[in-house]
């Protein structure tokens, strides 16, 4: 029973990976399509992390470090920020969780669900934002210079649960959105809601040292933006414990899992754009 059942898993999880590699590539003809319009989108991004950066360099003309990160070290937890904010917000959000308080609006989401695929994956990934590949290049150029001016570079060894943290950070994040926007599901207009998502995970570009008491506790378990940013690049800069890397795949598995239940539950009391 267990083998059929991963076996189903595999077959459903390949299906979908195919789809994707499909979605992929008309979406990308359809964005180069207007060049213009694309260059444009690309310099807005840029132009929002060279204000970010420059922010950071005018709070550090005042202080030495903020809660216990110097300037270098928060280079690198803002490099990190750029590719981690870009990868989720590209592949979830711009055109695809934010559109979805609309499709329920105007009747469009009851197409979505005839559709012989996944629903949750046709509203909150059908189709890449193209504009993040920059942002993430120039999140690694930061973080890169943040090595560069601490004068170290993380072994290689740390790559490993650097990774795993990092993923299962993303894969937090997308399921804490999924569910903020699927609240849109007993609204008429719940456009906000998914721009309070969005705003939730720009909260993981400052260190999770800098919350105390029980936000700290809150931060890790319940919106646990400490495992998007800060505890993928404590590990690069050797200060966390990779012992943290179980615990995050234990959540990222917990909050996906409550991301589709949650859905699922919405879906029950959808009653479609005729009523």
């Amino acid at each position: 029973m267990v083998s059929e059942s991963m076996q189903r898993m595999v077959i459903n999880l390949k299906k979908h990976l195919k789809i994707y590699s499909k979605l992929f590539a008309f979406s990308l003809s359809t964005e180069v399509e207007y060049r213009l319009s694309f260059l444009i989108t690309i310099l807005v991004e840029l132009a929002y992390f060279f204000v970010t950066l420059v922010s950071a360099r005018v709070i550090f003309w005042n202080v030495n470090d903020i809660a216990g990160w110097n300037y270098n070290e928060l280079l690198v937890l803002l490099g990190i920020n750029m590719v981690f904010s870009e990868i989720i917000l590209g592949l979830a959000f711009v055109f695809n969780l934010r559109e979805l308080p609309y499709k329920i609006a105007r009747g469009t989401l009851d197409l979505v669900l005839t559709k012989p695929i996944n629903s949750q994956f046709s509203v909150s990934l059908w189709r890449p934002y193209f504009a993040m590949f920059p942002g993430i290049l120039a999140g690694l150029i930061v973080a890169y210079g943040g090595f560069t001016k601490l004068g170290q570079f993380p072994s290689f060894l740390l790559f490993a649960p650097f990774l795993v943290v990092f993923v299962s950070g993303l894969v937090m994040a997308y399921s804490v959105g999924m569910m903020i926007t699927t609240i849109s599901m007993w609204f008429i207009n719940a456009s906000p809601l998914a721009m309070l998502a969005q705003q939730f995970i720009q909260l993981s570009k400052n260190p999770y040292s800098v919350f105390t008491g029980a936000w700290k506790l809150v931060f890790i378990t319940v919106l646990p933006i400490a495992f998007m940013v800060s505890f993928p690049s404590s590990i690069l800069l050797g200060q966390l414990d990779v012992w943290w890397m179980p615990a995050s795949i234990v959540l990222a598995i917990t909050f996906l899992k409550l991301s589709s239940t949650f859905w699922n539950f919405a879906l029950k009391k959808y009653s479609g754009a005729s009523s």
